[in-house]
């Protein structure tokens, strides 16, 4: 049971960063260092769940769903314009985002992986 907790810590730490960089990206300086700053913000959170920091916990599970919040509020007003019509790329992504933040947040928001974080 250890064992797979650990593991799964482990794949929390390392794909917490897909669902906050899944956006149809322009290439662009700007894009690139607030890519950056996402990869640094996912590996700071990665590394606290790895070493089962509590608050490193609580933090991704406030990442993960401020990520749900915001593409939900979102949603609408970036897919869709009248002018244009509905952008596909961009909603593939969000719920793509959506599905992948709620899985991560629903694994690390377990009770006994705050289990593992307590002890």
């Amino acid at each position: 049971m250890e064992h797979s907790n650990i593991r799964g810590i482990w794949i929390v730490a390392l794909a917490q960063v897909v669902p906050l960089l899944l956006f149809p990206w322009d290439l662009s300086v700007r894009s690139f260092v607030f890519i950056a700053v996402l990869i640094l913000l996912a590996a700071f959170l990665g590394w606290a769940l790895i070493q089962h920091k509590p608050w490193g916990r609580v933090l991704s599970i406030f990442v993960q769903g401020m990520n749900i919040i915001v593409r939900i509020i979102t949603l609408w007003g970036n897919v869709y314009a009248p002018e244009t019509g509905l952008r596909v790329g961009l909603l593939v992504t969000y719920i793509l985002s959506i599905v992948a933040s709620g899985f991560l947040l629903s694994y690390v928001d377990r009770s006994e992986m705050q289990l593992v974080f307590e002890s």
